[in-house]
């Protein structure tokens, strides 16, 4: 399957203003910009760094040592000598094609746990709002975005039903209460709009694996998970905001060889990162196209209504 956009790439027309979508996380006071900062009605002050609104607060030992163990992996997510980036661009490109379909974007869109900004660099004319809680990888955020937030996918910092598309790429497995955070989506989304989350499914001996070759990784968090089919459809549809629509599995032989030979350091010794990955690429495709085998993917893609 194609996953080229069948329309042309126009530019988004959200809205204008993105910092009037701001919101004190939790209590949802409306924010005002005062100063070089941002205040609540209760006085408290949100500053700006580096052009990113910091509204992360109160973090827990868990999510500390996600900071941490993604802090140490800024450098990987961005290394032309590894696979999994490469990777990382097609999925981002079927989870866009999944999210809008055969009508271009219309309205606010915001990229949850957007990392270094994959997204915005393949698209810059979607006009994305970027939440992050590493204030590090939103700092390599630079193309793509109106807004970017450093604050917590548990706790938006965003009005209600102020977003029409959400898009959740390898984030939820990282959180460290997942259905708090598709609670926290359904809310700032409009009724209608759509979430597309792509994670990891779980799998027991790719889970041993990872853990034999990452446990003790400095980039591997001990709060790293994946879901089970039926986990990640609890996860979506809890609370009966969301419509699942559509499901699928996805990457087999890409994850096990690209992760594999990210793990095991050996992808910077490939004289050709781009011609491996692209041949594991077209062998995946080809493989899922055999009835029954796309039951094989270790990526579970669901794209969501709000209702």
């Amino acid at each position: 399957m194609s996953h080229e956009l069948p329309w042309p790439l126009v530019v988004n027309a959200p809205t204008r203003d993105p910092t009037t979508l701001l919101v004190e996380p939790r209590t949802l006071a409306p924010l005002r910009r005062s100063d070089g900062a941002f205040l609540s009605e209760a006085g408290e002050r949100y500053g700006i760094e580096d052009g990113i609104v910091r509204t992360l607060r109160n973090v827990d030992p868990d999510l500390a040592r996600e900071l941490e163990a993604q802090e140490k992996a800024v450098g990987d997510y961005g290394d032309p000598r590894l696979l999994m980036p490469r990777y990382e661009h097609d999925m981002a490109r079927r989870a866009v094609f999944q999210l809008f379909g055969d009508q271009p974007p219309t309205g606010n869109i915001l990229d949850a746990g957007c990392g270094i900004g994959l997204l915005g660099r393949l698209y810059p004319e979607f006009g994305l709002i970027g939440l992050d809680a590493s204030l590090p990888l939103l700092r390599q955020a630079t193309t793509g975005y109106r807004l970017r937030v450093e604050g917590s996918a548990e706790a938006l910092p965003f009005r209600s039903a102020s977003f029409d598309f959400v898009v959740a790429l390898n984030m939820l497995h990282h959180v460290i209460n997942p259905d708090n955070a598709v609670r926290e989506f359904a809310r700032v989304l409009k009724p209608g709009g759509v979430l597309v989350a792509l994670d990891p499914r779980k799998v027991l001996p790719v889970e041993i694996a990872k853990r034999l070759l990452r446990g003790k990784d400095e980039t591997f968090a001990p709060t790293h998970k994946a879901f089970t089919v039926e986990e990640y459809d609890r996860i979506i549809e809890a609370g009966d905001s969301f419509r699942i629509e559509s499901k699928d599995r996805i990457g087999f032989i890409t994850l096990l060889s690209m992760g594999g030979l990210d793990a095991l350091k050996l992808s910077r010794f490939i004289p050709s990162t781009d011609g491996v990955a692209k041949l594991l690429t077209l062998t995946d495709r080809m493989l899922f196209k055999v009835p029954g085998l796309s039951r094989l993917g270790l990526n579970l893609m669901v794209r969501a209504t709000r209702v």
